[in-house]
């Protein structure tokens, strides 16, 4: 089966012929997902098509309502949950909306699926502003990663994607458009919670929807101010990095020789209201920066010697303090995160003032060194529930070795966000190719003792936390259905 060749045709007159293809080659190559999904699950695309406006995005829904065609959407991305799962599906590329405006005075962006982070923070630097670059990296887009989830280190003090999302533009699975917040009265993006409506909630809680209900073209992004000076790179590929200015910020890597004392300093720098970005900093990760340029080989041939000798107890916080401001307030910082790191028997070391993570790059496809595949799971809350959360897992993780790979339970990262409110536990596992079956088994095992104890996974299977939740899958269903009686968005 293929496309109907009127629909295929009446496609090529939305976007023009050379925009969209159903040439197998072209398709294949837009068959990606995340590394750790199922390999079954994906499906070749039946025509891929690149649109360049919210309009021409509106015709492609349209007809695919009339032809019963499912549809999903992507654009630029580290990874990715709309592949098609279903047979001729068409696959909206949006790499094509790249339109990108930014409001100095009133600090904040509006920007179309094609921007990327790293777009956006090359121009907010030239203006005095900033944004921060998330976990998946630079290349992602700022509209896929805002809706969907909007997290990285710097959200310690600037917070997680929901805090951000201002006014929204968005295609509807049947074609219509809804525009929310100030938008939908005027031409402005400024304000997420109205005059207008805000469906903010429908749109993404902890994470987006996936496009499961529709396609979000437009959204205004609350960016914040930063230092007026250039920053300077240094090095070279493959290993560059942005030189930060003195007077401005420094780095601190701080050991701890106990777990509690680690999370009691990490309340009393929130508290404090100090610092940038606070993260705990799992001893593989270690493994991984030495690793870069020097490839798989280079990190297993490190980590041989250095898993058995880790110590079990030792406990590793990285912090960038921030004169917001002034200098005085990065002195004012610096003596507050001293005294803090005294009070809870910890050892700080002035760190190199560079950054290779948060304002332009970040790491998070350095995690491919160690070869094969890998999965996270991850849930937001607290502090606290973080530490019960990564406990379960490790018992879970040990239960499955081998095939998962003995990585010594030193991969369970706690990045905490809104100055210690909220925190992410991110635990990472790794199996060669081969042994990808082991990853969703071991994750289906986390779901359900999650369930058990009460703990909040950030994409929770519905068969698993549904009958413990609400039964809340019934809910999605009658939202969906009334939303998208055709089932063409992204439909599973």
């Amino acid at each position: 089966m293929s496309i109907p060749k009127e629909a295929y045709q009446t496609l090529q007159s939305i976007v023009g012929p050379e925009w969209v293809s159903d040439d197998p080659a072209i398709c294949e190559a837009d068959r990606y997902c995340s590394l750790s999904d199922p390999t079954d699950e994906k499906r070749r695309p039946g025509c891929s098509i690149e649109p360049s406006s919210t309009d021409e995005v509106q015709a492609i829904v349209k007809v695919a309502n009339r032809y019963k065609l499912p549809f999903v959407v992507t654009s630029t991305f580290y990874s990715s949950g709309t592949y098609a799962r279903k047979e001729n599906s068409i696959l909206i590329d949006l790499k094509r909306m790249n339109k990108l405006e930014i409001d100095e005075k009133n600090q904040y962006a509006i920007v179309e699926p094609g921007v990327t982070f790293s777009a956006l923070q090359a121009d907010l630097f030239k203006m005095g502003l900033c944004t921060f670059v998330p976990g998946c990296g630079g290349q992602a887009s700022v509209v896929a990663n805002t809706v969907n989830m909007g997290d990285a280190p710097i959200g310690w003090r600037h917070g997680l994607g929901y805090q951000r999302l201002l006014g929204v533009e968005w295609v509807l699975p049947e074609g219509d458009i809804l525009k929310m917040g100030s938008l939908s009265n005027a031409n402005d993006f400024f304000w997420g919670e109205g005059p207008g409506p805000d469906l903010r909630g429908l749109l993404r809680g902890c994470a987006g929807h996936q496009s499961k209900l529709g396609i979000i073209t437009r959204i205004g992004v609350k960016v914040f101010p930063f230092i007026s000076e250039e920053l300077e790179p240094s090095g070279w590929s493959y290993h560059t990095t942005m030189m930060l200015p003195t007077n401005r910020f420094k780095w601190y890597n701080i050991r701890f020789y106990s777990h509690e004392d680690i999370i009691n300093a990490m309340f009393e720098i929130g508290r404090c209201e100090i610092a940038l970005v606070v993260m705990t900093v799992p001893p593989i990760f270690r493994g991984v920066a030495r690793s870069r340029g020097v490839g798989c080989g280079g990190f297993w041939e490190y980590w041989k010697e250095a898993g058995p000798k880790l110590a079990r107890k030792q406990e590793d916080l990285r912090v960038l303090l921030y004169g917001i401001g002034s200098d005085k307030r990065l002195e004012y910082e610096e003596k507050v995160l001293l005294d803090i790191v005294k009070d809870f028997n910890g050892s700080a070391r002035e760190a190199p003032c560079q950054d290779e993570t948060n304002f332009m790059a970040a790491d998070a496809i350095c995690a491919n060194v160690v070869g094969g595949r890998f999965a996270s799971e991850v849930s937001y809350e607290s502090i606290n529930q973080a530490t019960r959360y990564s406990k379960e897992v490790d018992k879970i993780t040990d239960a499955h070795r081998p095939p998962i790979l003995q990585e010594y339970n030193t991969t369970d990262w706690i990045c905490p966000y809104e100055l210690g409110y909220v925190a992410k536990m991110e635990c990472l596992r790794m199996a060669a190719a081969e042994d990808n079956y082991a990853l969703q088994e071991w994750k289906r095992d986390v779901e359900v003792v999650c369930a058990e104890r009460g703990a909040y996974a950030l994409v929770p299977n519905s068969d698993v936390f549904g009958p413990v939740w609400g039964n809340y899958p019934e809910k999605e269903d009658k939202i969906r259905a009334a939303f998208d009686p055709n089932h063409v968005s992204s439909p599973e």
